[in-house]
């Protein structure tokens, strides 16, 4: 009895154990292998974005709502490919291979498409304006690759995300990325920060992975405040509470005025509108950042760089001008972008109908001349402005109509779900997008592929939570 028992109890536990590492082992060794070899010709970057690309391929095929979750990750870390000789990034890879992976499984499993008729007529609007517009571009390749983004997210992607993030699940786990993204991209801008002040030698504006920088660092503290209203995850509000300060001093290193007001506007707008709820969490946010930010500055960066580098750029963010008597041009991109809408107000009125082309809108602040695209000379830096000029008068109401259509969703959903589990997230959403609507008086989202990814998840987002609404009470967290 003895043996049988012996045997009973080892035999399957060593079939078990060679079942699995023949793929194991060969895989590993096949990994190894090319790594060894990009070592040899130095193409360690081209193995890892090769491994990258393998993974979320594999992952889309046989999983393919997991691979959804790189999404929001990549959104807040665009990190630009230039090592492969392009301005692809890497949120823009994610999305491309996630799209043809899903095309495929529509022709294939015959899937069924899903998409809200109130937002589509505004959609094909913004779209074909933007086509006519083609007209009268001075640059077609630019106006062509600004309409390819307009039908792979206002179209494509808000479909990918109604179609797949049905589940107050799915859209909890997409708020929880959404956090882990903005804390990764607030120590990157953190770390360019301290670098700067070490090899510069001087207080500098932190950019992070792109332009949209500080816009992912503010809505990761709206994340980051509202998932202290969880009352079960606690592990969730852990992360917020770790959060909050860091995100906050990647904000003030930023020095990017234009999102932190953004983000006070959006901040006293909900507690203004949710008093009782918010209004504590907001004084607990202030106070992590502030202690934060005394400790961090009492410590010399915990003996990293002198706190004058921080304090200048404190300064920086705070006010207008420079911190010594010497002001600089940048302190005055106030002005510099009233001359820019100006000269773009000039050019509506002169193009009303087709407008100047989409895309096409590149000035030079200083001199107010229009530019060409690839002389990185900056945009209009005002959404709503950027819509009349490039395309015309259609396009720019028919942008206005998506927002107040967006911003009306947004404010449904969050009444629909009070004293639900979707509330939190509903709420998180709406003061995303809010950020974004409010900001982009000063900024532009559509030339900015993540930020304007970022505008359409949430929308997207806040859709299936009104249909949550509508169909089921939710589930306990």
């Amino acid at each position: 009895m003895l043996n049988v028992d012996h045997e009973y109890f080892i035999e399957p536990y060593s079939s078990d154990i060679q079942k699995v590492p023949y793929t194991i082992y060969l895989g590993t060794f096949t990994i190894l292998a090319f790594y060894l070899i990009s070592v040899i010709f130095q193409w360690e970057f081209f193995f890892f974005f090769s491994l990258f690309i393998v993974i979320v391929l594999i992952t889309a095929l046989i999983k393919f709502e997991a691979a959804l979750l790189f999404i929001p990750i990549t959104l807040a870390n665009p990190y630009v490919l230039e090592e492969t000789g392009t301005k692809l990034n890497i949120a823009e890879l994610v999305l491309l291979i996630i799209f043809v992976v899903w095309l495929c499984r529509i022709l294939l499993l015959k899937e069924r498409i899903v998409f809200p008729k109130k937002f589509l007529v505004t959609f094909l609007i913004i779209i074909a304006t933007a086509i006519l517009s083609l007209l009268v571009a001075r640059d077609l390749e630019v106006g062509i690759k600004q309409i390819v983004r307009y039908i792979e997210i206002l179209l494509l992607f808000f479909m990918l995300i109604i179609t797949n993030f049905k589940s107050e699940k799915k859209i909890r786990q997409v708020f929880l990325f959404l956090i882990i993204g903005g804390l990764i991209t607030s120590f990157v801008g953190i770390s360019e920060f301290i670098n700067n002040a070490l090899e510069l030698k001087q207080s500098t504006r932190v950019y992070g992975w792109g332009s949209g920088y500080a816009a992912y660092v503010a809505t990761t503290l709206i994340f980051a405040v509202c998932a202290l209203e969880f009352k079960e995850q606690k592990a969730l509000r852990t992360l917020a509470l770790f959060t909050i300060p860091v995100a906050g001093l990647a904000l003030l290193v930023s020095q990017t005025r234009t999102w932190m007001y953004a983000l006070i506007v959006v901040f006293g707008i909900l507690f203004l509108w949710r008093k009782p709820k918010v209004a504590g969490k907001i004084i607990l946010v202030l106070g992590f950042v502030v202690g934060f930010i005394a400790l961090l500055m009492a410590t010399n960066f915990f003996g990293l760089i002198e706190s004058d580098y921080f304090q200048g750029a404190v300064a920086g963010a705070l006010r207008f001008g420079e911190t010594k008597s010497d002001h600089s041009l940048k302190d005055a991109s106030l002005f510099l972008r009233l001359g820019a809408w100006g000269k773009a107000v000039m050019l509506y009125i002169n193009n009303p109908i087709l407008g100047i082309g989409v895309g096409n809108f590149r000035i030079d602040y200083f001199t107010l001349k229009l530019a060409k695209a690839g002389d990185k000379i900056g945009y209009v830096d005002s959404q709503y402005i950027q819509g009349f000029t490039e395309a015309g008068t259609i396009a720019g109401i028919a942008w206005i109509v998506f927002v107040f259509q967006a911003v009306r969703l947004s404010i449904k959903s969050v009444r629909l779900s009070v004293n639900s589990n979707l509330y939190v997230l509903a709420l998180g959403f709406f003061g995303s997008l809010l950020l974004l609507v409010v900001g982009s008086f000063f900024w532009v989202i559509t030339p900015v592929h993540d930020l304007f990814c970022l505008m359409i998840l949430d929308v997207g987002l806040l859709y299936n939570i009104v249909e949550l609404t509508k169909l089921q009470k939710p589930s306990e967290f």
